[in-house]
């Protein structure tokens, strides 16, 4: 009988060759003894390929699959379909794993006998890391928060608190959770459309100050530069009012300063870009903002799919 409960690491893989090695040894390095390593190739056309066939000859606990690309929601939502593991877990494949990152995660979910637990995150661009200081991270090296104070972490303005609650990496998930969760298709910014629903599903949920997870911090990703994808944000943000609004301890106007945050910047972004026709749309909907008519407006907007 196994001692320690399987966990399963799911590595979306695309076109990452320059980092893909730094990524799979900081997954197989674990101090944590029972992983299986899902590396989900999604179509990519550089050498990552050749890399995960190096690693799965190495290594029994990795499994490898090819598909079309799909792009991250897909690759992810393919491998929750096979993952077999407890626990699951999801890294980035130009990112990093601290070595003993599983280890602390799961000791922190049975401190509390969490299904979902936060870990702390640094950032890296080479060959520099960047942790943060004691003014940026809570005292307590594990608090236990309920589901609404995870889901308005969301809306939290510093960046921080922001990124560590809003994305899918950096946490270990109780497998269970995704029963009747998967992420968006085609969706950018697919976290925001999928994180808090699993904080809302969770029963109990461990928020860990230990760095587990390293960010690469890279100026030309996806993140750094604007395109149309972008505005698939707003629609995260909406669905969250919508399906949110009414829960009990939902400080909606909180959420609803976020909303108005991100449709400017939104705003900005196209003017800047030159999409006049989108920024003229955009800009109809900031000049007419007001939180009970905005919420009316959204159940309206949903009715109408």
């Amino acid at each position: 009988m196994k001692k320690y409960p399987l966990i399963s690491v799911i590595v979306p893989v695309y076109n990452v060759e320059q980092y893909l090695r730094q990524c799979i040894d900081s997954i197989l390095n674990q101090t944590y003894p029972e992983i299986e390593v899902l590396l989900i190739n999604d179509g990519s056309t550089d050498a990552s390929d050749d890399i995960c066939r190096e690693y799965v000859e190495r290594d029994n606990r990795i499994r490898y699959f090819v598909k079309e690309n799909g792009g991250l929601s897909d690759a992810r939502n393919y491998a929750l379909d096979r993952a077999t593991g407890e626990y699951v877990t999801f890294v980035d494949s130009d990112d990093f794993l601290m070595e003993q990152a599983l280890e602390k995660l799961y000791a922190t979910s049975l401190l509390g006998e969490s299904d979902l637990v936060v870990g702390f995150f640094c950032y890296f661009e080479e060959p520099y890391f960047q942790f943060f200081t004691q003014h940026d991270i809570p005292k307590l090296p594990i608090t236990f928060i309920g589901n609404i104070d995870a889901v308005q972490q969301l809306d939290d303005m510093v960046d921080v608190n922001f990124l560590r609650f809003s994305t899918a990496w950096g946490k270990l998930y109780k497998r269970s959770l995704f029963e009747g969760i998967r992420y968006p298709y085609g969706k950018y910014a697919e976290d925001q459309f999928t994180t808090w629903k699993l904080y809302l599903k969770a029963e109990k949920i461990a928020v860990s100050n230990q760095t587990v997870y390293v960010y690469r911090y890279n100026p030309n990703g996806l993140s750094k530069s604007f395109n149309l994808s972008h505005m698939d944000y707003i629609d995260a943000l909406e669905e969250r009012i919508r399906e949110t609004k009414d829960i009990d301890g939902i400080n909606i106007v909180k959420t609803y300063r976020m909303y108005d945050y991100v449709l400017k910047r939104r705003l900005s972004e196209l003017e800047f870009y030159g999409y006049e026709e989108e920024r003229e749309k955009l800009k109809h909907k900031i000049d007419h903002l007001d939180l009970e008519n905005i919420i009316n407006q959204l159940e309206l907007e949903k009715q109408d799919e």
